[in-house]
């Protein structure tokens, strides 16, 4: 089969090419383990709500995506939520993947769906979606994609942890000082 060729950004540059995955080579992300994942809103717009003195205050849209996020368990009963925050303008959680020790993941599944982290956050976009189309709110909501980092240690998840709980009272700050962003990388 015939990849199809998309355009895309690289290094601020449009490109024509296959999309390259942002996924770590090798890694099965149907297997267990903590997975620290961000979502974007379409064009960075603050459409989930405001921070007010360090504390977020979700719109109607952001009550969705918490909805959509408490009811993931219900569609993959082997995920366990761990700690979430919805932000103005993208959505950072740590998902954990606990499949029970004799479990046997199937390439692919007989119900059709993955259970995959891809697969996970996928659903979660899409029942965001449906819920705006429902309230008859109809744009594009999210970024293609999402950005993730498999959690290695238990260092790496407390830290990970307390960037997510202090992300509203750290993000006027980062606002302000923009031009000069520092990635968060906790590993």
């Amino acid at each position: 089969m015939k990849q199809k060729r998309t355009m895309y950004r690289r290094n601020g540059k449009v490109v024509w090419g296959r999309y390259n995955s942002r996924r770590k080579p090798g890694h099965d992300y149907r297997s267990n383990g903590y997975y620290f994942v961000t979502l974007n809103t379409k064009h960075r717009l603050p459409i989930f709500g405001e921070v007010v003195c360090g504390s977020m205050q979700v719109s109607r849209i952001g009550a969705m995506v918490w909805e959509c996020w408490n009811d993931i368990p219900l569609h993959f009963p082997f995920v366990r939520l761990d700690t979430c925050v919805v932000m103005p303008d993208h959505v950072h959680a740590i998902i954990v993947i606990a499949h029970p020790p004799d479990a046997v993941l199937a390439e692919q599944p007989e119900n059709g769906t993955s259970q995959t982290l891809g697969s996970i956050v996928r659903g979660w976009k899409v029942g965001v979606r449906n819920l705006m189309k429902a309230a008859g709110i109809d744009f594009a909501l999210w970024q293609r994609g999402f950005h993730d980092r498999i959690i290695s240690s238990d260092e790496v998840l407390w830290r990970t942890r307390r960037y997510v709980r202090d992300n509203p009272k750290n993000y006027n700050r980062k606002k302000r000082h923009q031009s000069g962003r520092k990635i968060f990388r906790p590993d």
